[in-house]
Formats: C-alpha cells, structure tokens, sequence
C-alpha cells in the first residue's frame, strides 16, 4: 500500500474516533466520603465529562436490599456538596465551549479532510467550502429563534437537568439565548446575588462574541495560508487535531483552577482558594477526590497517535 493511500486511510480512521469522541466521556471525578457509604455508592459521588457537558456517573442501583427506577443525579449531588463551600454549580463551567463544541469538532474534521486533499487551489476550495457550511450551520444554531434544537443531544440533556425544565419550555431559544440562561440559572441557584450575576452574564456574552469572532478571522487567515501555498497552515491541518488532548487538559484545569479560585463568600463553609485534583488522588475536608481519564481521552491519545503518524507518511512523499 502505498504512502499517498496509507496517511489518508489513517487520517480518515482519526476523523471516525473524533465522532465517537464526541459522544464519549473524556473524564471522570469522584467524591467519597463516610457519608456516602459504598453500599448505597460503590462509585462514591461520581460525575462523567464530556465534551459538550456533564453527565450523571452514577448506575442505578438493583439488589435485594436496594430499588431504584433510575440512578441518583450525582451531578446535582456534587452541586449540593459544593455549595457548602461557596463553589458554583458545574453548569457555570465551560459555557461557551459547551455551547461550541459541536462547531470545533467540525473544525477539527475539516481540518483533517483538507489534510487529505493535494494541491492548494483544492485544499483552499475545500476548506471554504466547509467553513460556509459550519458559519451558517453555526449562525442558524446560535442566532435563530429555535436554534437551540440544532444543538446536540447532549447538550440539550444537560441543559434540561441543569435547568429542571421540560424540552417544550426552552424549544423556541436562539443557541445564544439557551447559554445566557443557562450560566444565569447555574450562577443564581444557590447564590441569588443578582446585580453580580448580571456583571458575569454580560461578561460571557462579551466573551462569546469575541470568541466568535476570532474564530471566524482564523478561518479566513487559513483560507489566505492555504492560497498562498505556506507550508505552516498545511501543517497546522494536521498539528491542531493533534494537540486536541493537550487543550482538553489546558481547558480543564482551567475550569477547575477557576471552580476553586472563585468561590462565593456565601457558602455555609470558609475553606481558602484551592486548586480541584486535575489527576489522581485528592483531599478536601473529610471528601477523597478522585479525578481520572475515562476512555474518551484514550480515544483522544489514539486519535493523536493515528495523526503523527500520518503526517510522518505525508512528510516523506
């Protein structure tokens, strides 16, 4: 098989393992403590991270002693835990990244198909051609009363949870509107501090729009990169997706860094700024805390290690 056929079949491989990324948990945190005793949680108090939200970690449970019609929310769980000490709900974290990641993820994949086209004129067309589909895509999602039904599943789950709200009562929300309100609810659920949620939700909204923005300039400077036949952007088409399990990490501590550096003087308990386990094995108060990859992120490493090698393949024709 030759080179040419061989860093395409690998490059399409990887663009597969992104979609099923997508849907996949990238992490998964656990709090155990006396109080939640392995009985009633062999898991402790645990919570799967996503992409494009998170998500319930905990089975339900069905024994002789133990009945449950559906597992317990151990999102909410880990929400009521965290009050105590001021941190805000996990919704408040990641919302535009949540609200995005649909839209990155397409990135990601065009990238990788405009790594696979030879000639710049066809790579540039390519790429054009992908990005108008992802802007209006984008724009329709985000700007368009309705919108929020083109979001993914998941997100619409987590956004129904997070909430407590039927389907029916958020269907007629822009993409915009359904993050705004999102981050506002998240915020004032335990710390109805008004004036200063408002100051974070016009933040965000800034925020987004300039995120947005320099999204859309980076499209058009690839575009040029490409025309322009400048080796950097056609290896860029391949280093970006490359590097997608370094900015999961980056972007999780991040949130994490901020959960801990932000809590709010209302919680019932006073504990100083901390930095949340970002991997391994931690202890706040009478709490173990235990943050690990799930298999998403191997699917991430995977997916990264199909790319290098390709582009290895690329590199010699």
């Amino acid at each position: 098989m030759g080179k040419a056929i061989l860093f395409r079949l690998l490059t399409t491989i990887a663009i597969l393992i992104l979609i099923v990324i997508y849907f996949s948990p990238i992490w998964w945190v656990s709090l155990k403590a006396p109080n939640y005793p392995p009985e009633a949680f062999p898991d402790g108090v645990r919570i799967h991270f996503h992409v494009n939200g998170v998500f319930n970690g905990c089975q339900k449970r069905d024994t002789d002693e133990i009945y449950e019609e559906e597992a317990l929310n151990c999102v909410h769980e880990m929400d009521t835990i965290n009050h105590y000490v001021g941190m805000y709900p996990i919704a408040s974290g990641g919302p535009i990244e949540r609200a995005l990641s649909q839209f990155l993820f397409a990135f990601l994949i065009l990238l990788l198909l405009t790594f696979m086209v030879s000639g710049s004129k066809f790579q540039a067309a390519t790429f054009t051609v992908g990005c108008g589909v992802i802007v209006v895509w984008a724009y329709m999602t985000l700007f368009t009363p309705g919108g929020v039904t083109l979001m993914s599943e998941g997100y619409q789950q987590v956004l129904q949870q997070s909430m407590d709200m039927e389907r029916e009562e958020f269907q007629d929300w822009s993409g915009f509107q359904a993050l705004q309100e999102n981050f506002r609810d998240s915020l004032g659920m335990y710390f109805r501090e008004t004036a200063k949620i408002e100051e974070k939700v016009r933040s965000l909204t800034t925020a987004t729009y300039v995120v947005i923005g320099v999204l859309i300039a980076s499209l058009f400077i690839f575009i040029v990169g490409l025309l322009w036949k400048n080796k950097l952007f056609y290896w860029l088409l391949v280093i970006i997706p490359i590097l997608l399990p370094a900015f999961f990490i980056l972007e999780y501590a991040g949130w994490l860094w901020w959960f801990g550096h932000n809590l709010n003087e209302m919680g019932a308990f006073t504990l100083k700024p901390f930095m949340p386990t970002v991997f391994g094995d931690g202890k706040v108060a009478q709490f173990s805390t235990h943050s690990y990859p799930h298999y998403g992120f191997g699917l991430m490493m995977l997916s990264s290690v199909l790319l290098i090698l390709a582009g290895l393949m690329r590199r010699k024709q």
